[in-house]
């Protein structure tokens, strides 16, 4: 490699020109960047009467086209989603998403209109800092004026959002119910199909356009729009190849007025540039360039909020490694810091879900595919330090070294490390969503911690879904929600006539049945939506089945189709559940009558009843039978629910999921108390993890109950959360009892695990002093963030987590 790189020092930590990229971007506010917006909305006004596919293509072109470039001074791997460092891309295209939401809520504070409770749901998924809030807020005047008075009158009515609500609103739907059944604005959730760019980059991919446009016949099944969809590929192929060319442009007049060794470097990115991500790379640094161009220009085209995640690239970069290491033009050195590089490029998402990167597992045939690249990329991980939104999920399976396993562990020596996946487990629920065994094998994690296939499966791994709590709440009020008495569920008795818990599971399952019917409804027909108005021909063009059959992935194109129902809180569903059981219909400590009136009155006057159901009745996570079969009966009811459905639009079948993105904190927010002695208000528990402060056996104890809930097919994912003394971390001999645990907890069946290594009462410090915490990084679920980027109700339901001190 001809490109001059810093000297490294043996010690794995970050070359001075890396060190001056993280402190750019640690440096960098929040910002708002309209330019995406701005050129997507005069795309569209253009467009007016062609076909869907045509106008999003045509939309990326403009962007691309005239969007501002810049390439930093330290740069190595060039492109950017937005010129400013830390800003979103909007896309106003999909009305209110979560970046799309914060800017809403700016433009709403300046007009004084922005209530505490609009604050928090526009928040979504929890919240931001107020740091977050106040940079976002102080957007330039001239920014909100194009916003206000050109771009997003446009969008009024024509975005998916506006088309929802119509689409929902004609067929009758009840915007009460949408709340509990919900099916937000996202689309993606998505391993994005950079296997594809790297096999033929994107000139072959738009001559692969080419010519099955000219193979279609006009008699052939949905010969227009599939011709439209061909068309709308090779303008969008043809778009990313300029971009790429812009930068190596660029790259070359700045080498005009640069000094060696810098002009040296710019003329190599312009040369990268000329060659990927438009043909198959010819190196390890040009693979790394168009994977990374192929991230900035698929998420300029899909908005920011999509969650496009990138896969196996221990996997799919390897081969380039290798090859550079047997020329000798590449070192393990040279090769990390441009994997550093590249960690600290997609640490400028502001969404969650974009920086996951798999590791290790199996392959196709089932053999263990752990190379070096996998351990480079932790190297990586450890030299960069905290502080920036990098997350990995490493997959471990029976084949895995057990030096790999220890040495994944180690990243939690720094702080939020690794999420641990079991791939026997995945690798079996994947088979019964219809998965061949060499594709199941070959998983990725996308977004938090959902598995799905590998560039080849249009997933939709999160938008809608249910809230658990809630929906027992209607189960014990006729189907009323306690708020406002009003009924949205199904008709159900009275709880007082509740003689036996199987009448109440009877009357739950009952309820749950009917909000997951209108659940899937309403996804049902915002897919729809989508389908018709909102294809992505850039994403699909990459994505397995899509060029092969000529339908956008919105249409059912990719070769595995899914749509994804999502719950939460397994520890307060059993919690409640068993204390109904234990205080009513065992102990007979409390009628149903009394139960739900103390629930309805928020246990006012009855804290020594509170404090019975909190600290007397069985819990969840303690290796419990009274609880641990409860777990299992839901899991296995949820689960069939679910898959009982299939999605008209894109042909495949829903599958279950069980995870929290912070959405703890919102479902607490929507229902009131809660059997398990939960007040109003207060956060649910996340994921499948036992609620907050109730594991009181120990961290064993806890994987006991979880692995008996990874029975049932929770294909789309599950999350385990636990909170770590960070000494626990700190010998080699503790290294030793965790990875024997985490071992011990997969051959249980435990599906999934991630630890927050770090004590309480430094969380509480960095609470009060955030100036003294700007790197560290928790857990939210499957993906890390910064403590301090975190709204405050966030941050007290990680701190509220059980903090085990021994393994």
């Amino acid at each position: 490699m001809s490109t001059v790189f810093a000297e490294r020092s043996k010690q794995n930590v970050m070359s001075p020109r890396i060190a001056r990229l993280k402190q750019k971007l640690m440096e960098s506010v929040y910002e708002v960047d309209i330019e995406r917006a701005r050129y997507y909305t005069q795309a569209w006004k253009e467009t007016e009467g062609a076909a869907p596919a045509l106008r999003a293509a045509h939309g990326l072109k403009k962007t691309l086209q005239n969007m501002s470039i810049s390439i930093g001074d330290d740069e190595l791997l060039v492109g950017a989603k937005t010129l400013k460092p830390v800003a979103s891309v909007l896309g106003v295209e999909r009305g209110t998403t979560m970046l799309n939401a914060a800017i809403r809520k700016a433009m709403l504070k300046r007009e004084g209109q922005l209530t505490p409770q609009i604050s928090m749901l526009l928040s979504g998924l929890g919240g931001h800092s107020e740091q977050f809030d106040h940079e976002i807020f102080n957007m330039p005047d001239e920014v909100y004026r194009e916003l206000k008075e050109e771009i997003l009158p446009y969008w009024e009515g024509r975005d998916l959002r506006s088309m929802k609500a119509a689409l929902w609103k004609k067929r009758g739907v009840d915007p009460d119910l949408t709340e509990l059944a919900y099916s937000i604005d996202l689309q993606g959730h998505i391993i994005v199909g950079v296997k594809r760019v790297l096999e033929i980059g994107f000139k072959g991919i738009g001559d692969w356009a080419r010519k099955a446009a000219a193979e279609l016949s006009p008699n052939d099944k949905d010969y227009q729009r599939r011709k439209d969809f061909y068309e709308a590929v090779q303008v969008c192929a043809e778009a990313v190849c300029d971009f790429s060319n812009r930068y190596a442009d660029l790259a070359e007049k700045m080498a005009q007025e640069s000094e060696e060794p810098r002009r040296k470097e710019l003329l190599e990115i312009a040369e990268r540039c000329r060659w990927v991500p438009a043909n198959p790379p010819r190196s390890f640094i040009e693979a790394l360039q168009s994977v990374w161009m192929t991230q900035v220009v698929l998420t300029i085209s899909y908005g920011d909020d999509s969650v496009q995640t990138i896969g196996r690239l221990d996997q799919w970069l390897y081969p380039y490694y290798k090859n550079d290491i047997d020329k000798g033009i590449l070192t393990p050195d040279h090769a990390r810091e441009l994997l550093e590089e590249h960690l600290i490029k997609v640490s400028h998402f502001l969404v969650f879900g974009h920086n996951n990167i798999t590791l290790g597992g199996v392959d196709r045939n089932g053999e263990n595919a752990v190379n070096e690249l996998s351990y480079l990329y932790l190297d990586a991980h450890d030299s960069l330090g905290g502080g920036l939104r990098k997350s990995f999920s490493v997959r471990i399976s029976p084949n895995t070294p057990l030096d790999f396993i220890k040495r994944a562990a180690r990243t939690y020596w720094q702080g939020a490390g690794v999420s641990f996946y079991n791939d026997e487990v995945v690798i079996r629920d994947l088979l019964v969503d219809g998965y061949s065994l060499e594709d199941a094998r070959d998983y990725a994690i996308v977004g938090c911690a959902e598995p799905t296939g590998s560039c080849n499966n249009n997933g939709y791994t999160a938008g809608t879904g249910t809230y658990l709590i809630p929906v027992l709440e209607l189960a014990l009020f006729e189907g009323c929600r306690l708020r406002d008495g009003k009924r949205i569920g199904a008709p159900t008795p009275k709880a007082s006539t509740f003689t036996t818990f199987e009448d109440v599971k009877e009357a739950f399952v009952g309820q749950l049945t009917y909000i997951v019917d209108a659940a899937v409804r309403h996804g049902d027909m915002k897919d729809q939506v989508i389908a018709e108005y909102f294809p992505c021909p850039l994403l699909s063009s990459t994505i397995e089945g899509c060029l092969e059959s000529g339908y956008d992935i919105a249409g059912g194109g990719a070769r595995y189709n899914h749509v994804t129902l999502g719950t939460q809180a397994l520890g307060s569903v059993v919690n409640s559940l068993a204390a109904i059981r234990w205080a009513v219909f065992e102990e007979k400590l409390l009628t149903m009558e009394e139960l739900v009136e103390h629930l309805r009155n928020n246990f006012a006057g009855a804290e020594d009843v509170r404090q019975m159901l909190l600290r007397k009745a069985p819990k969840y996570g303690n290796d419990d039978p009274r609880t641990d079969e409860l777990a299992q009966w839901f899991m296995e009811v949820l689960e069939k629910t679910v898959r009982s459905h299939r999605s008209p639009v894109l042909g495949g079948p829903y599958r279950p999921i069980m995870m929290s993105a912070g959405t703890q904190v919102i479902e607490g927010f929507l229902c009131g108390a809660s059997p398990d002695g939960r007040l109003a208000l207060q956060a649910v528990s996340n994921g499948i993890s036992p609620a907050n402060g109730t594991e009181l056996n120990g961290a064993t104890a806890a994987m006991h109950s979880v692995a008996k809930a990874c029975k049932a097919h929770m294909s789309a994912g599950s999350t385990f959360n636990m909170t770590m003394l960070p000494s626990i971390f700190k010998s080699e001999e503790s290294l030793e009892k965790f990875t024997s645990m985490l071992l011990a907890y997969f051959e249980l069946g435990g599906r999934q695990v991630q630890i927050n290594p770090v004590a309480v009462e430094t969380l509480r410090d960095a609470q009060k002093n955030p100036q003294n915490y700007p790197d560290l990084l928790v857990k939210v679920t499957g993906y890390s963030f910064r403590f301090i980027d975190l709204s405050t109700a966030l941050q007290n339901d990680i701190i509220a987590r059980t903090e085990f001190s021994e393994i």
